[in-house]
């Protein structure tokens, strides 16, 4: 489905006529939360949490059983009982996403899943054509705060370093595509899949469109929107950096590049965080890739190229988002992200900074989507809506009994890794 496609059919939900979800409807598109003080928000979020879990029960034979044998009544749920309630990524593998659907759930979605380069099944997720619409909206929003500017439909144009075939596969891929599709900014993709000598999986190889890349290069319309893992604009960077002079003359001549002028408005979008084995840390991607990528502020003036870094899981309905020059995540007002004590999954204490990355999105209408993906986090204070930002540091290891899963922007990374 395309975009509008989407929004037909998520308008003749059934489920719109119940009162939560209408509820959450129209919270998704409430841009004042962004305005809200942290206290407000968080005692929205308990109550859209008591909310969910009526709403589940109603619509489920599953949920009240779980509910009852945890020992949480919709009623007087806390926020700290999202500990008990939240599901290790692990479970989603294979089709253990589907015990958790409710039993009216709109049919005619997509179902969107991880590489599976652990050798096991890719974790698997199906999103209803309702919660697709609920996450374009929420992630052009939220993408846009953290941008600074509203994104004007039909203007500038857009280059994502993945292949076409991956907008039915990754869940980062189809945010984009479908938010821009929605926003009517042309996006290319600036990568080929082509079939692997080796075979056996329908993670193959990718390899750059030139085409694609050219037409980018070359391009006059403003703004230029970059989406990459770490890996894509390292590897561009590198490729501009080894270049000899008569190369970088050729090169020049035909696309204008170096520099990339991303024009007013421009951005470099990282998916993913540098999870890479043999990647440069990411300010040492950014300083690098200053080098040779140039971008305009809003009055014209010249601005070190932005970068906003998205954490997007194959779990997650929406994304965090990092603000320009800084490494914390900041989620949508109504996202409740907590953190875990590694050793026992229970709520850390009052004043730990370092835990577990758990996520509960209460606007997702198919699946109580409550769960930890395996990655550890530090916690900070920030004077904005949610009052607090999370910094990526690790995913969980082998020993600390986690099997590694890599998330969509380290699935994109690794392919363009491999040779």
């Amino acid at each position: 489905m395309n975009a509008s496609e989407i929004f037909e059919s998520a308008s003749k939900s059934p489920l719109l006529k119940d009162p939560y979800v209408q509820k959450v409807w129209n919270l998704i598109q409430d841009k004042s939360l962004y305005e809200k003080s942290p206290d407000y928000l968080k005692a929205l979020r308990r109550s859209l949490l008591r909310e969910c879990l009526d709403f589940f029960s109603r619509h489920s034979d599953y949920y009240p059983k779980l509910f009852e044998n945890l020992g949480i009544s919709p009623r007087s749920a806390e926020l700290e009982d999202l500990a008990k309630l939240a599901i290790p990524s692990d479970v989603l593998r294979g089709d253990g996403h589907k015990q958790f659907l409710i039993k009216d759930v709109d049919q005619g979605g997509e179902n969107f899943m991880s590489s599976g380069t652990t050798g096991k099944e890719p974790v698997r997720v199906y999103r209803s054509p309702l919660d697709l619409a609920i996450m374009i909206i929420a992630n052009t929003i939220l993408f846009e705060h953290i941008y600074g500017d509203y994104l004007e439909p039909g203007k500038g144009i857009a280059l994502f370093m993945a292949a076409p075939e991956l907008r039915h596969r990754l869940n980062f891929v189809a945010f984009v595509h479908l938010t821009l599709e929605n926003k009517r900014i042309p996006l290319l993709y600036g990568m080929n899949l082509v079939q692997s000598s080796q075979g056996g999986s329908a993670w193959q190889k990718l390899e750059p469109n030139r085409d694609a890349l050219i037409k980018f290069l070359k391009s006059k319309e403003e703004p230029k929107l970059f989406f990459t893992a770490p890996a894509g604009v390292h590897l561009m960077s590198q490729r501009f950096e080894t270049m000899n002079l008569i190369n970088r003359i050729i090169y020049k001549l035909a696309t204008g590049a170096p520099p990339v002028n991303l024009g007013k408005g421009g951005v470099i979008v990282t998916g993913g965080g540098s999870k890479g084995y043999d990647l440069p840390k990411y300010d040492v991607i950014v300083e690098k890739a200053r080098r040779y990528f140039t971008a305009k502020g809003k009055n014209g003036e010249d601005v070190p190229v932005p970068f906003m870094d998205v954490l997007g899981m194959t779990e997650t309905l929406t994304a965090l988002i990092a603000r320009f020059g800084s490494h914390g995540m900041i989620p949508t007002p109504l996202t409740e992200v907590f953190l875990l004590n590694p050793k026992t999954f229970e709520p850390l204490e009052e004043g730990s900074n370092e835990g577990v990355l758990g996520i509960f999105n209460p606007f997702v209408t198919s699946w109580f989507e409550c769960f930890y993906p395996g990655d550890i986090m530090q916690v900070s204070p920030w004077d904005g809506y949610y009052g607090r930002q999370f910094h990526y540091v690790r995913r969980l290891t082998v020993e600390e009994g986690w099997d590694l899963q890599r998330a969509c922007g380290g699935t994109l990374e690794e392919l363009m890794r491999r040779k």
